[in-house]
């Protein structure tokens, strides 16, 4: 961990309650056999609130930027199914992320981040101070 990441413990319980999120809601939408895009929409309005909530200010280091996104790819691979599985010989399966992303109608985290940003940043821009 960097000296600087002063976010870390935010970054740390956010993640904690998107995934206690995201369990609870994932399993119930592939009981129901929801298609990928509406369980992307479940994710993107609950689990991802949770998530990136504050993340506007944080200072994104990259063990920050490492975490969110392992944690956004590992939802986006459930939410295709399309997981990283062991091979009869051994070796492992990978799909690509940005492929598992599009299919989930899903774009990076980075760019979730970025936007939430450039929503402050315009809210700010146009407020009076006085």
């Amino acid at each position: 961990m960097e000296k600087q990441d002063q976010d870390w413990p935010t970054v740390e319980r956010n993640l904690t309650r998107a995934r206690q999120k995201w369990g609870r809601i994932g399993k119930i939408l592939a009981k129901k056999g929801a298609n990928p895009k509406t369980m992307a929409s479940f994710y993107k309005a609950i689990v991802q609130s949770v998530l990136l909530y504050g993340a506007e200010s944080w200072a994104i280091t990259k063990s920050v930027e490492k975490k969110l996104r392992s944690f956004h790819r590992r939802c986006a691979r459930y939410i295709t199914r399309r997981h990283i599985r062991q091979n009869e010989d051994e070796s492992w399966t990978c799909p690509a992320s940005d492929s598992v992303l599009k299919e989930a109608g899903l774009w990076t985290v980075q760019e979730y981040i970025r936007r939430r940003r450039e929503t402050v940043m315009n809210y700010a821009n146009k407020t009076t101070i006085y």
